[in-house]
């Protein structure tokens, strides 16, 4: 009877640890403040707070699509919209702007998760958006243009692009009205904007199809493409706002009328499109195959992505040992609720994507109240899913070690519990090293993912830097080496403790 307590009393805080660590994920999550925005004086209150100074304004860009926003080689955003919505701002009588980095397809999730209040990131105003967050008012006339190599002959109109590779940004206009108006043509969907309109000079799409002040700005600063025709469309651009936050809105429409009144609106298109916007074409600027200044230029916010990576590395993968271990005990217990949990653990988290999971996380929870920092969903969604793997580690090693080891250790009057932390985890850790090495080395890699989720680690900062100087190979390769460097450090060390911990077995 003592044993069978002593069993029990084991796998009970076992299982009290697993509601504590998820208790403390729902903490961090709820530490954040977060209101119900369908009232409208949560609405009001939000705007004194951010004209007191009590709150920032969280703005979501991706700025790499200059000249609407960039950054320049020490990491701080600049462009026609960082201008312009600062001017706003201020005219707005707000007091802080917080500018917030994501990929273009995830600000409208993120408005509608309240991850950032303004959306301004070169935004064309579409019915078919309107349906999910609000406008501004126009302030910048857009459209969309076909832009092709220089020494393209096949593609004249718009008629050509049918069966043709046309590179499109995700989640921008141009794919929307490509589907609608040349549905024959193959759309090759990228990331960012320096990859649209690299994919053409590198023979990987036969045009792009996207703004023409962009567009236009590339060719003015690279060369090598030209713009086929007049615009396509005449769409305008547009802040985007949440639904629920109308005084922001407004706020931004009455000042952006002041703004054009006093002359400030005209000051800001001329610095940014007075040359820009009128360029057809363009000289290809001289730059080598390796530009080493691409990299020494932007050392600063290089390092501190890499520092920021670090710890996204470091937070996972303790993160990644407390599930390993909570869910390989759980798949070992005895007690068959506890082993179903973590069998369905290991299920559902090996079975599903990783980009799915942190997309989930970070953008789905807030839907349902829980709203996490981007820190807090990518550290959390990168433990989580390199747990499952570890889970299995640690299930196989326990299970490797001989059955006689723990008969033996209660012959002796050993209880299971002591036997098993005494006798069968050590040998079982000097047979996880091998295995907990490799997945250690895979989370380091996938740790780059979570880029997408607004953290300036080292790929997002990479990213950047390419949309400023679209100097992609330098980069990838520099980016590529840290973590080559990384993964060879890990290993080292796995291998090192694998041979010390040898003789023991």
């Amino acid at each position: 009877m003592k044993h069978i307590l002593t069993r029990y009393r084991f796998w009970a805080v076992l299982l009290a640890a697993l509601i504590g660590l998820t208790g403390v994920a729902a903490s961090a999550a709820t530490a954040a403040p977060t209101t119900d925005p369908s009232a409208p004086a949560a609405t009001s209150a939000k705007l004194s707070d951010l004209k007191s100074g009590k709150l920032s304004l969280r703005v979501g860009t991706d700025a790499t699509f200059p000249p609407f926003e960039f950054t320049d080689a020490n990491g701080d955003k600049m462009g026609f919209d960082i201008d312009l919505v600062r001017a706003l701002a201020k005219e707005a009588g707000i007091k802080n702007v917080e500018f917030i980095q994501m990929p273009f397809g995830n600000i409208v999730p993120a408005l509608q998760a309240n991850q950032v209040d303004v959306g301004a990131s070169a935004i064309y105003i579409s019915d078919e958006r309107a349906k999910a967050i609000d406008f501004s008012d126009v302030y910048y006339p857009g459209g969309l243009a076909v832009f092709v190599a220089e020494d393209n002959t096949t593609v004249t109109s718009l008629a050509d692009l049918a069966g043709k590779k046309i590179a499109v940004q995700v989640g921008t206009k141009s794919v929307e009205w490509l589907e609608q108006n040349q549905p024959k043509a193959q759309l090759v969907q990228v990331q960012t904007n320096d990859q649209m309109f690299s994919s053409v000079k590198l023979g990987q799409a036969d045009a792009v199809v996207t703004g023409q002040p962009g567009g236009r700005y590339f060719i003015h600063q690279q060369g090598g493409l030209m713009q086929v025709g007049e615009r396509l469309t005449n769409e305008n651009y547009g802040y985007a706002f949440q639904k629920q936050d109308p005084a922001i809105r407004d706020a931004f429409n009455v000042a952006l009328t002041s703004l054009k009144s006093n002359g400030g609106y005209d000051k800001l298109t001329a610095k940014w499109f007075g040359d820009e916007s009128t360029a057809a074409t363009g000289p290809a600027k001289a730059h080598g195959l390796i530009n080493i200044s691409s990299i020494t230029n932007s050392a600063g916010p290089l390092w501190n992505g890499f520092v920021t990576t670090m710890q996204i590395i470091g937070m996972s993968l303790v993160l990644s040992l407390a599930f390993g271990m909570l869910g390989g005990f759980a798949k070992l217990s005895k007690v068959t609720p506890i082993r179903w949990l973590g069998t369905a653990y290991v299920s559902v988290i090996r079975g599903t994507p990783f980009i799915v999971q942190l997309f989930l996380i970070y953008f789905g929870l807030p839907q349902l109240g829980l709203q996490l920092s981007p820190m807090v969903a990518g550290v959390f969604a990168l433990g989580l899913y390199s747990g499952s793997y570890v889970t299995e580690i640690v299930r196989g090693a326990i299970q490797s070690v001989d059955k006689g080891q723990m008969e033996a250790a209660r012959s002796c009057g050993m209880s299971s519990g002591a036997a098993l932390r005494h006798i069968i985890i050590p040998q079982a850790f000097l047979r996880m090293l091998p295995p907990l090495g490799n997945e250690f080395v895979s989370l380091t890699k996938n740790s780059a993912l979570v880029s997408f989720v607004t953290i300036s680690e080292l790929f997002l900062v990479g990213q950047t830097i390419i949309s400023r100087t679209f100097d992609a190979l330098t980069v990838y390769i520099f980016i590529g080496l840290v973590y080559y460097v990384l993964t060879n450090v890990i290993g080292f060390i796995a291998n090192t403790l694998e041979k010390k911990m040898a003789v023991y077995i």
